[in-house]
């Protein structure tokens, strides 16, 4: 038997791959964040008009929705953006046709997205010190989910921040979203949290995060399996190409410009429609134990801290140069975004192939 050699796939090819991956994506999360009786009025609108969800159990609705949503997509060409759109459509009818919408709990509703180790929580501590601290409610690592409010009770997700009473001078709400995909964010349906409401994705240079991603492990081995470090290298270019294109209305922040720029933060500052302050600049958060290699001895002088150049205590660590090499699409989204790295892949490759088994 001849062995075949292997297929070059045209540049089609892999678009219509990518198109497919980001419908099926969309779909799955659709089922995590709308109820069946939604689910259900989706594929109306997609004309299957037979798929009957509202009696179905949970898993057995999500799967026969993802299974339907994907034929009919892909027959009509429809991308995810247009899922997310009718997804939106629905909820917002369904609004219309029951209770009025509610007045908004908050005065202003800021929705952080960020990569673990990605200095998320250091943009959430700069933000939170644009108000009193005792107007703000801050929670960490929430999960993309449609945010109801009843009377005082505010419900961000089902499992770990439900029905949380407000108090009346908490008039911010600041909500954490940790290795997420801002796409799939029902903003239409959550900015009717606040009067002003706005999402904001954080994202750190490739190799100072995978630094710190590498470090934690070297702490805790255990953290590289819990990250899921083909999730990081995924949804690292996702976040890239958003802030490429500026995607959705959105407000990017390049860590690394926001940190080393006073002109850049009250840039973002007057983006948000916020008075500029730096009073939380020097903040270090408690969450996720401070930064993978100071922890929290800079609480109040976080400026101090070498976060542009943590790659460089980390060149000889094996999981940081498998980060770096695992995917080239990587290196170069973050020199267009970023530049400044000083290695080239073949360095790095001469680096691991010099370095040996690990010990």
């Amino acid at each position: 038997m001849v062995a075949q050699s292997n297929k070059r796939f045209e540049d089609t090819e892999l678009e219509q791959a990518r198109v497919d991956n980001e419908r099926e994506r969309t779909a799955h999360a659709l089922t995590q964040l709308l109820p069946p009786t939604a689910l259900e009025n989706i594929l109306r609108r997609l004309g299957d008009l037979e798929t009957v969800l509202t009696d179905q159990p949970p898993l057995s609705a999500a799967l026969r929705f993802q299974d339907s949503a994907l034929e009919r997509t892909r027959s009509q060409q429809l991308t995810a953006e247009h899922l997310l759109e009718l997804a939106a459509s629905v909820a917002s009818d369904k609004e219309q046709n029951s209770a009025p919408t509610p007045e908004p709990l908050f005065e202003r509703a800021i929705f952080v997205f960020g990569l673990r180790r990605g200095a998320n929580h250091a943009i959430s501590e700069w933000l939170r010190g644009h108000f009193d601290a005792s107007e703000v409610r801050y929670l960490n690592s929430a999960e993309i989910s449609l945010i109801e409010t009843e009377g005082n009770l505010l419900t961000v997700d089902r499992d770990k921040y439900a029905r949380m009473a407000i108090n009346p001078q908490e008039r911010t709400l600041i909500v954490g979203y940790e290795n997420l995909d801002p796409a799939v964010f029902p903003f239409r349906h959550n900015a009717h949290v606040a009067r002003r409401s706005d999402v904001v994705v954080v994202l750190r240079d490739f190799p100072n995060t995978a630094a710190s991603i590498a470090r934690q492990a070297q702490q805790d081995p255990a953290f590289a399996y819990r990250y899921r470090i083909r999730e990081f290298l995924d949804l690292w270019k996702r976040y890239a190409g958003y802030l490429g294109a500026d995607s959705f209305g959105y407000t990017y922040i390049s860590f690394n410009a926001w940190f080393s720029d006073a002109t850049e933060r009250k840039r973002i500052s007057h983006a948000l429609g916020l008075q500029h302050s730096d009073h939380g600049l020097n903040s270090v958060s408690a969450y996720g134990q401070g930064s993978s290699f100071d922890g929290q001895d800079h609480d109040g002088r976080a400026q101090d801290m070498a976060v542009l150049n943590r790659w460089d205590a980390m060149l000889e660590d094996r999981l940081f140069q498998f980060l770096l090499l695992a995917d080239e699409e990587a290196l170069e989204a973050n020199e267009r975004l970023f530049g400044g790295f000083p290695y080239t892949r073949a360095d790095l490759l001469a680096r691991w192939h010099a370095g040996g088994p690990a010990q």
